[in-house]
């Protein structure tokens, strides 16, 4: 199905635009999720999160390009799931910049 016609059916508030969402762009959210979580529940939350969070965003948003909008959130999620694991003191969280993440476990 295209990104086109999964906009249509989140417009049209169709839950078959999340099953759709995720036959297409699971492989990607999960491989973000991985590189940043290393818990399998944690990803498997990040994934569910994503899709919730698309679902509440479109509409009223409408992507130019819905793979890299779901690939962002999918990071973003990610990477707030790897600081909530840190303030919980699972181990110690580094941020260089925006983009560069170094996860050093206790």
């Amino acid at each position: 199905m295209t990104d086109e016609r999964i906009i249509e059916l989140f417009f049209a508030r169709d839950e078959r635009a999340l099953s759709e969402l995720d036959k297409k762009y699971k492989a990607l959210c999960r491989y973000i999720a991985e590189n940043f979580l290393s818990a399998r529940e944690d990803v498997e939350e990040c994934l569910n999160d994503v899709l919730l969070s698309v679902w509440n965003a479109i509409p009223p948003e409408i992507p130019e390009n819905l793979c890299a909008y779901i690939a962002k959130a999918a990071r973003n999620r990610a990477l707030a799931i790897l600081r909530d694991s840190n303030a919980r003191g699972r181990g110690e969280v580094k941020i260089v910049g925006d983009e560069c993440l170094f996860f050093v476990d206790d």
